[in-house]
Parts: C-alpha cells; structure tokens; sequence
C-alpha cells in the first residue's frame, strides 16, 4: 500500500513549526526537512510498535530477566516528555473514560477486603494506562494507525506459531497453552483470545498486501487457527463466530461464500486432527449437561456458579465493591459466614469482575470504554470515502466485538489484551477525526 493510497502526510504532525502537505498521485512529493522533534516523534512511534508486539504477544514473559518492557516503557515516557505529547491521551474521549477508571480503582484500594492485594491491581491497571498514554502520544496519523494493527497481528501470529512449536501449558492440563506456571499465556483460554484477537487484523493486513507479503500473511492464519483450536476453549469459538457473523453482515456476496467456505473447511478438518477430548470439550459448550467429558461439564457449571456469586457480591457492595482483585478472598469469607464451601476461583467474567470488585460506577465505566471502542467506529465503517480506512474499521470492530465475547467468560478487566484493543480503537478514532478535520481546513481555504 503506498502512502498516496490514504493521504498520509509527509512529515509527523508533531510540531507546530511543521508545514503538513498532502501527497497525493497528481502532487509530486515536496521535499521537507523535519526538525528534531519530528523526527524524534518516528523514533518513539516505532519503539511504541516494539513494546506493543512484546505487550499483545507476551513473549517477554518467557524472558523475565530481560526487563525489555520495563526498558521500553521508560523510554516511551521519556519520549512524551520530549515531544511535548505527556497530555495527547486528554483529547481523546476513550482516554478520559480509561484515566476515569483507572482513577476510579484507586479510589477503591483503602476500602479493599485486602488493600495490598488491591494495590498491585492497581498498578497493573496503571501500567495498561500507560500503553493507552503511549499509544494517543505516537499514533497520530492513519498509516500509524494501520502500522499499529499490523503489529497486533504479528503479536498473534507469533503467538499461534509459538504454541505450536513449544507450547505446553499448566501442570495437569492437556489443552494447549504458552508458557508455565503464572504466564499470562500458560492458560488454554487466555492463549486463545490472544491468537484471535489478532485474527482480523492479520486479515486486514493481507488485505492491504500483494505478492508474496500477501500469501505469507495469509499463510499464518493456519498456525493461529490451529493454535487457537488446540486450547480447547469454547469461549474462543464464540467469540470467533461472532467476529465472523459481524464480517458476513458487511461483506459482499463473493467475500460471505469465501468465508463460509473456509469455516467449513476447517471444521471438517478440527474433527480429523483435534485430540478426542478437545472435540468432548466443545460439545460441552452446547450441551452442558448431557457432556461426553465430565471435566469440561464441571468447568461449565464452575463458570455459572461464580457468575452467580460476582452478582450476588455486586448487589451486597454496589458502590466502591470488595476491591479490586478481591473477590476470591471475599467470596470465600462470604461463603464461610453462611456455611458454605469456598469457591475460591476468579469471576470468569470481566464485567462481573469489576461490578463485584469495583461497584457499579466501575462496571459503568469499563462497559463504556467497549461501547465507545465499538460504536464509534461505525460511522467510519458506514460513510469514510477511502474504501481501505472503512475496511480498518470494520476489522477493528471485529477484534473490539471479540475482546468483548471473549471477556465475558475471562476475568481480564484490569488490563492486557483488553486494553490494547480499546487503546486501537481510540487511537484510529483520533486519527480518522484529526484527518477529517485536516481536509475541511483545506477545503475551506482553497474552495474551488
């Protein structure tokens, strides 16, 4: 895709002493000699691009003594210093709604069941505020929103291509998994929302492609799929059926019958080549209580039963919750004082995560932030004149739509995955906006 495909300017505008110039086909390229600033602005947006492969892929798990994210998280805040850009995450609406939530959990850790525990939640949730600061500071233009999704799709392709070749998983669990012990990705279900999220990204990436870059791409979708079917998780089929529906809605007719095809390709080749009991497990997704695995069946009416108890703790604390992390202690202490057996499992649900652990203002804010990542993307879907930014925003839209199915059955509220997709969508958001409001300007001062 060349530059001229979406107007993209040919300096950062990161300066005001910046001349912005559209280059166009029928406009040959003006030559301009970026001050410092600019040209430390496109340093730090593809070191941004680096932390965020290493924050979506998780990879610098398997190497903690390296400290790369530390290093590069210094260094970004460094460079918003420099570039005069530490506040760009207050003229974005989505960034207000996340430093209000973020605001909001700290708020909350002194009345914590176990404000220790609830502290470190909280810098968690501050360290996932810092990749939505980074993110509004060094993306500020459509291409850098394009090179962002690209990278998210690299992280789930690396992902998928991981799990296959040195995947392992928990002690005593046979499903497919990254890592060991507390890795993020050493859980079957979290190691699958990371390779689908990256799904439709890498779709729109090779979408953008031709020629080799293109198969290449293309090619990668085999070893997610086949890593995100080896999980075993039946919440990751849901959320990719959803993301799969919200495509055929959008599709034409030559793009639906591709898509339909390949879905049946593939569930023709899951039932030759996935291991029994994976095949038992998804059964039991739609037929919980006549399952073939009794495994999976209990782990479905695990899920339902902590459902139940994040509600029943959201309506016993409404307003500032039991802390944040805190609801296995409190489930447990509330379980005790009524003679009943301990739970002690997580939500499994991110909105009844922070609802039970947050009160009801922190569950409105964190279902805003996914309807404004989702909703405000509609309207560049539906009307943007470039074919290609209407194509980003429907495949942004389908990663927001998954994130979202696939956080109703993880408990993931405070930050990773999660964060990232929302931080995209705002993000491409902005941009979108700032070019609009770049070709009125023009428009206006050079009417015809």
């Amino acid at each position: 895709m060349t530059s001229s495909a979406i107007g993209e300017w040919s300096a950062y505008p990161d300066s005001s002493t910046v001349d912005l110039v559209n280059v166009s086909a029928e406009q040959p390229r003006r030559t301009i000699r970026r001050p410092a600033s600019a040209m430390s602005y496109k340093l730090f947006h593809y070191l941004l691009l680096a932390y965020l492969f290493l924050y979506c892929s998780r990879i610098a798990e398997l190497l903690p003594s390296a400290h790369i994210g530390m290093i590069l998280q210094a260094v970004l805040l460094i460079g918003m210093i420099m570039t005069g850009r530490a506040t760009a995450i207050l003229r974005m609406p989505l960034g207000k709604v996340l430093i209000a939530f973020t605001g909001w959990v700290m708020i909350c850790v002194p009345f914590s069941l176990w404000r220790g525990g609830s502290f470190w939640v909280f810098l968690i949730t501050l360290q996932a505020l810092a990749l939505v600061a980074f993110m509004a500071a060094f993306i500020q233009t459509i291409p850098d929103c394009l090179r962002v999704m690209y990278t998210v799709a690299l992280a789930g392709a690396a992902i998928g291509v991981l799990s296959l070749v040195v995947g392992g998983g928990r002690l005593h669990d046979t499903r497919l998994g990254l890592g060991q012990g507390a890795d993020t990705l050493a859980d079957a279900n979290f190691l699958c929302l990371y390779i689908l999220i990256g799904l439709p990204f890498l779709w729109l990436s090779a979408s953008m492609k031709t020629g080799f870059t293109k198969v290449l791409l293309l090619s990668l979708m085999i070893p997610m799929l086949a890593g995100a079917a080896r999980t075993g998780s039946r919440m990751g089929l849901l959320a990719l059926v959803m993301g799969l529906l919200l495509y055929l809605i959008h599709a034409s007719v030559r793009q639906k019958v591709i898509v339909i095809a390949a879905g049946i390709v593939f569930l023709i080749l899951a039932l030759f080549f996935l291991p029994q009991k994976t095949r038992e497990r998804f059964t039991t997704y739609f037929e919980a209580h006549s399952a073939q695995s009794l495994e999976a069946a209990q782990s479905a009416e695990t899920r339902k039963y902590a459902l139940i108890r994040g509600l029943q703790l959201t309506v016993e604390h409404p307003f500032l919750g039991v802390g944040p992390g805190e609801f296995e202690d409190a489930e447990a202490a509330d379980a005790r004082e009524h003679g009943q057996a301990p739970l002690w499992r997580y939500t499994h649900n991110s909105f009844t995560q922070v609802s039970s652990e947050t009160g009801l203002i922190g569950l409105g804010l964190f279902a805003f932030a996914f309807f404004g990542a989702y909703r405000g993307l509609s309207r560049i879907r539906n009307k943007y004149p470039d074919v290609r930014v209407r194509q980003a925003a429907l495949f942004t839209q389908m990663a927001v739509l998954m994130t979202a199915v696939g956080v109703f059955f993880l408990s993931v509220a405070y930050g990773g995955i999660i964060t990232a997709v929302i931080a995209v969508s705002a993000t491409f958001q902005a941009a979108v906006a700032n070019k609009t409001r770049q070709t009125r300007l023009r428009a206006s001062e050079n009417p015809q």
